[in-house]
């Protein structure tokens, strides 16, 4: 007899639809049978007129409190959001204080994980010009999932690769030797800030202009933007590109934002071993609903026009973008209200894990991505990218049994007051959708019913395949 049984709900893969029946004992899938196939678990659950999808996988988290701040954000309310919103894995970025740089910091991080996570989670490793061997070696063997580069922004100052190419090689090829993925946030470090200096005096001198000319004024959010141009993107993507092929890396690409960038990614297909991601804030907004948002419209790279959005909807039907990622970057409203006053006083970034798989259902809805591309993008592609497939992402015999099961018929209205992130807001406030989360299973146990948490902790570390 199986532990669970879930009779008869229409599964959601990348390569189709399919009514089935899931039996599930220690936390496995060990069949996917005909839906009136007979079956005896401990537990029976009849998922009729429900679509159930593979748990999700963020492979872009940040969890900026999770040791040394109680104010900021925790495992504890990170993962409560992420199991609420369907996302059973994820994956840690390493700039949170103390930042992921060594084995003793990544152990730690660990630790607190396995006592308070919901999800199951993996880390990411930092690197840099400080970097040691050591290090890489050393976190390797803890488990970890990819190595992170910042060309130009993101990481301790001292972290930065900025125009280092010396140290842009030998990283690569040390992570290369250590048989896994370098994780690059992309951009131009001098370009951004030479261009920062140039807003900011702009701005400075405007009411001095203002007496000689009637000036209009600009929408903050867009000043901001002008200083992370997709130039800077394309730079860095390309710069990364090049030494990924001299040294025979393999690399992700971070947060894509623009047709330019994907066209630089889809040159070199053929001769680097890389994935790429688009933030779901990307295909969802348009400059100037940023605009109007204020500081809470402000996230890097910059939300782009709505013919970059379209070009990047375009790219993910198409394959030509991987994944789609949240970006989880929970500011809290105490933090974002400065930038009303001044937008450089606002730290950019947006919550997204609780609203990921609403995101997409909208975007669903919106005619621009397939139910199979949601269980493509949000599940296989970002566990294959990283050594997690078929564990994670997958409806298969094997696999964790990670599941969601949706209620298409049951509409859902995203509110501020449902987010349970300590970042207690929404972009997406006020979106209706026509389904709705029902449950929530990891590895076989039910974590989240009816928009309610009814589990302890059970998350674990999770660590590439070799």
């Amino acid at each position: 007899m199986f532990d669970l049984i879930i009779r008869g709900g229409t599964l959601v893969t990348p390569a189709g639809q399919a009514r089935a029946t899931l039996a599930i004992a220690n936390g496995v899938i060990k069949a996917v049978a005909p839906p009136g196939e007979a079956m005896s678990g401990a537990l029976d659950v009849d998922a009729s007129d429900r679509l159930i999808f593979p748990g999700l996988v963020d492979a872009h988290v940040h969890i900026p409190g999770y040791l040394l701040s109680t104010r900021l954000e925790d495992f504890a309310s990170a993962t409560t959001a992420a199991a609420l919103g369907g996302v059973t894995t994820l994956m840690l970025m390493p700039t949170d204080d103390p930042r992921t740089a060594t084995g003793s910091y990544f152990s730690r991080k660990r630790d607190i994980g396995e006592r308070y996570s919901h999800v199951d989670f993996a880390i990411q490793a930092l690197i840099g010009p400080r970097t040691e061997r050591e290090d890489i070696d050393e976190m390797a063997d803890l488990g970890a999932i990819s190595f992170e580069l910042f060309l130009a922004y993101g990481g301790n100052p001292g972290f930065i690769i900025g125009h280092d190419d010396f140290e842009l090689r030998r990283l690569m090829e040390v992570v290369r030797e250590v048989g896994r993925v370098v994780g690059v946030t992309p951009h131009s470090a001098s370009l951004i800030a030479k261009l920062t200096e140039r807003q900011k005096l702009f701005e400075e001198t405007r009411k001095h202009r203002e007496v000689f000319e009637k000036e209009k004024a600009r929408p903050p959010v867009q000043v901001f933007s002008l200083t992370r141009p997709t130039l800077s993107e394309g730079l860095g993507i390309a710069r990364a590109c090049v030494v990924a092929a001299e040294t025979g890396t393999k690399i992700h690409l971070r947060a894509l934002s623009s047709s330019h960038s994907v066209g630089i990614v889809n040159r070199f297909r053929d001769v680097v071993a890389l994935s790429s991601e688009v933030m779901s804030h990307h295909l969802l907004f348009v400059a100037e609903e940023a605009h109007r948002l204020g500081p809470y419209g402000v996230i890097v790279p910059p939300i782009r026009t709505g013919e970059e959005r379209d070009s990047l909807r375009r790219a993910l039907r198409d394959g030509d973008i991987d994944m789609v990622v949240s970006d989880h970057s929970p500011v809290l409203r105490e933090d974002k209200e400065p930038g009303w006053a001044d937008i450089w006083k606002t730290p950019p970034g947006m919550p997204g894990l609780q609203t990921l798989f609403a995101s997409m259902l909208a975007l669903v809805e919106d005619g621009a991505l397939s139910l199979e591309d949601v269980a493509r993008c949000c599940a296989e592609r970002p566990a294959a990218g990283f050594g997690l497939y078929p564990k994670k992402g997958a409806l298969q015999v094997g696999s964790d049994a990670d599941l969601i099961v949706v209620d298409p018929a049951r509409p859902t209205l995203i509110d501020d007051s449902t987010q349970r992130s300590k970042a207690n807001y929404t972009t997406l406030k006020g979106r209706s959708i026509n389904s709705r989360i029902e449950s929530v299973y990891l590895r076989g146990r039910l974590i989240a019913h009816q928009d309610q948490m009814v589990s302890e902790p059970t998350g674990r570390f999770v660590r590439p395949s070799p």
